[in-house]
């Protein structure tokens, strides 16, 4: 049995996610603290990772930039699940 360490709800939601170098991925799911991607690279647990997700919103379409920190990692079908916890983010308006 996996301890539960989320202090959040997550949403099973996929959204598009940016990362370094133009590498395009999905959310599986997402919270106000953390979220889960699928990345093609070998990854480290501790590790940071800088990540865009645009969101549609009212007022009109805004980017989330994050960086958050790698907390788990789970090997599956030859895609790396990563977990990751925001460190910190900023809403800004996509230019």
């Amino acid at each position: 049995m996996q301890n539960e360490h989320r202090t959040e709800p997550r949403e099973q939601i996929q959204l598009p996610v940016g990362l370094a170098g133009g590498r395009q991925t999905l959310t599986r799911d997402i919270s106000a603290t953390g979220l889960f991607i699928e990345m093609d690279s070998v990854q480290q647990v501790g590790g940071l990772i800088d990540l865009e997700i645009e969101l549609d919103t009212p007022g009109g379409p805004m980017k989330l930039k994050a960086q958050g920190q790698i907390m788990r990692i789970e090997q599956q079908g030859g895609k790396t699940g990563v977990g990751v916890k925001l460190l910190s983010s900023r809403l800004e308006p996509v230019e």
